[in-house]
């Protein structure tokens, strides 16, 4: 197995860092919240998510924990051995994996919520409601390059 070059830890850290330093913005109230950006298309806006992707058992917050910490320490193991390998789409994806994983499972296990910050405006009002944040881009890019 090869080594594991220190830049992809340091990609996941700067993500979960980055991503948990605008939710205490956000927490303080240190955003202008509600406020519509330039093009009109993107919306700030604080929103507890005390589920798991699109408020999933959100009434059951001990098992949201465990599914957090759970997937977390697959996705760790799974990032070691995906940085000791080839490819390295794959362990830049890896790495924005665990980053965005590691910031919304401290939530979950520290606040017992997820928080939320950037909404898209769109026609339909059911995908307009949804709001995200840095770490649920990272996941959702990190999975793609793991295609």
């Amino acid at each position: 197995m090869g080594k594991i070059k220190m830049i992809y830890p340091v990609i996941a850290g700067v993500v979960c860092q980055s991503d948990l330093l605008i939710k205490k913005e956000v927490e303080a109230g240190n955003c202008s919240l509600k406020e519509e950006l330039q093009d009109k298309k993107i919306e700030l806006r604080k929103v507890h998510n005390y589920g798991m992707f699109l408020n999933l058992l959100e009434k059951n917050p001990k098992l949201v924990k465990l599914c957090s910490s759970f997937s977390v320490g697959i996705i760790f193991l799974l990032a070691i051995k995906t940085w000791r390998g080839k490819g390295i789409l794959k362990k830049i994806g890896m790495s924005l994996l665990l980053g965005g994983g590691l910031s919304n499972a401290y939530d979950h296990i520290i606040r017992g919520y997820v928080v939320d910050y950037i909404g898209f405006k769109v026609k339909a009002k059911k995908f307009s409601d949804i709001t995200y944040n840095l770490g649920d881009f990272a996941i959702f890019l990190g999975a793609i390059l793991q295609l």
